[in-house]
C-alpha cells in the first residue's frame, strides 16, 4: 500500500488538470480492484481535508492480462469503469508460455482459439457491462486479427505510433458484416496454424 498510496495520490492530483485514469494491473479477483477504489475514496478524503483538487469522478479500471480476470470478467465488469485487454500477458499465460523461452515459444500465439475465446468473453462482458473495452500488446495492431476484434466488439485499440495509420486503414477496410462472417469461420477452427492460414487468406 505504501507504493500505491503515492501513485494514486498522483494519479489523483493529476485528474485536476486533465483526463487522468487508474488502470489496475495484474488482477485475479474482485478483491482487488474493490481494494484499489477503497484506497482511491480514502485519498479523496484527505485531500478535501488538505484542500488538494481532483476529480472525482476519477475512472478506476482493470487490465484484463491473467487468465483469473478473462474468467470473471463479468464480474469485474460490475466493478470497473472501463477494461483493456493486455494481449502479450494474456497470451503468455494463458498458454503457459513465456514468448522468451525458446523452449516453448512455440506455444505462445494470440490465433490460438484458447486465447481468441478468452479474449472474446472479456470483450462481451465488458459491452454487456456497458464499460469501454479497450486493448494493448502487439495483437490490437496485428492486420490478420483486426477483423476478429471488430466481429468482437472491440471499443479501442492502443497501438504504436509507428501503427496507428495502418491500423486504422485495416479497421476501415472491413465491413461488420463481413467481419462476422469471418469470425465465424475462424472460431470454429482448433489450432492456432489453421486459425492464422484462415485470417491470412482473408487478409486485406
Amino acid at each position: 500500500e505504501d507504493v500505491y498510496r503515492t501513485q494514486l495520490r498522483a494519479l489523483l492530483r493529476a485528474s485536476a488538470f486533465g483526463d487522468a485514469r487508474v488502470m489496475v494491473p495484474l488482477v485475479t479477483c474482485v478483491d482487488e480492484i474493490r481494494a484499489v477504489k477503497t484506497l482511491v475514496k480514502r485519498y479523496m478524503v484527505e485531500f478535501d481535508r488538505e484542500g488538494v483538487a481532483y476529480n472525482p469522478d476519477m475512472q478506476i479500471g482493470v487490465m484484463i492480462e491473467t487468465p483469473a480476470a478473462a474468467l470473471i470478467a463479468d464480474y469485474l465488469a460490475e466493478e470497473a469503469d472501463f477494461f483493456s485487454i493486455g494481449t502479450n500477458d494474456l497470451t503468455g499465460y494463458t498458454m503457459a508460455a513465456d514468448r522468451g523461452n525458446d523452449r516453448v515459444r512455440y506455444l505462445y500465439s494470440t490465433y490460438n482459439p484458447a486465447v481468441l475465446r478468452s479474449i472474446r468473453s472479456v470483450i462481451s462482458a465488458g459491452n454487456a457491462a456497458g464499460i469501454t473495452v479497450g486493448m494493448c500488446g502487439e495483437a490490437a495492431a496485428d492486420p490478420l486479427l483486426i477483423p476478429l476484434w471488430i466481429a468482437f466488439g472491440l471499443g479501442e485499440y492502443s497501438v504504436p505510433t509507428t501503427s496507428v495509420l495502418a491500423t486504422r486503414k485495416q479497421i476501415f477496410s472491413w465491413s461488420k458484416a463481413d467481419a462476422d462472417a469471418l469470425a465465424a469461420k475462424a472460431m470454429g477452427l482448433r489450432t492456432a496454424e489453421e486459425v492464422f492460414d484462415c485470417l491470412q487468406a482473408a487478409k486485406r
